[in-house]
């Protein structure tokens, strides 16, 4: 299955970085976006970022690896940080400078277990999304719940 991504991507920390995604990158490029897979063929095919690279991540795919955070670093020499999109390319999620989950909005719908509320380092507010705490691959938005209609309690008399 091919993912769609909208152009372009900007990140909510830093919207006037323009972001090339890395299958269209020929040469230096401010910022890079795409997948692992797409960074690295990128990096062997000679592209180079000059500020940072965004590391895409959709539903049911994995989340980089420390050794492949090592990997884009050393082939980039620029901060590398992951960025969670939806099938349609929306983005959801969004790693900060300080790497220590993902910022969401606070309606997000995700579950309260994998969101952490503690101030991130960076000094941004609003909740987390952490990575460390459940497997790659069950990290999905909870789907709305229906809410019941409200109860009408008669008094007896």
């Amino acid at each position: 299955m091919r993912f769609r991504l909208r152009s372009p991507l900007r990140h909510p920390f830093y919207p006037g970085l323009t972001v090339t995604p890395a299958v269209e990158c020929k040469g230096l490029c401010a910022g890079l976006s795409g997948t692992f897979n797409e960074l690295t063929r990128a990096a062997t095919a000679g592209a180079r970022a000059r500020r940072m690279i965004f590391a895409l991540h959709y539903p049911g795919t994995p989340f980089l690896s420390e050794a492949e955070r090592d990997q884009l670093w050393h082939a980039f020499q620029v901060p590398v940080f992951a960025v969670l999109l939806d099938r349609d390319g929306q983005l959801l999620a969004y790693e900060c400078e300080a790497q220590s989950g993902l910022h969401v909005e606070p309606d997000a719908p995700w579950s309260a277990r994998v969101l952490e509320t503690a101030p991130c380092e960076c000094g941004r507010p609003g909740p987390r999304l952490l990575l460390a705490s459940l497997p790659p691959r069950r990290i999905r938005p909870r789907r709305a719940e229906p809410v019941p209609p409200p109860r009408r309690y008669l008094r007896s008399a």
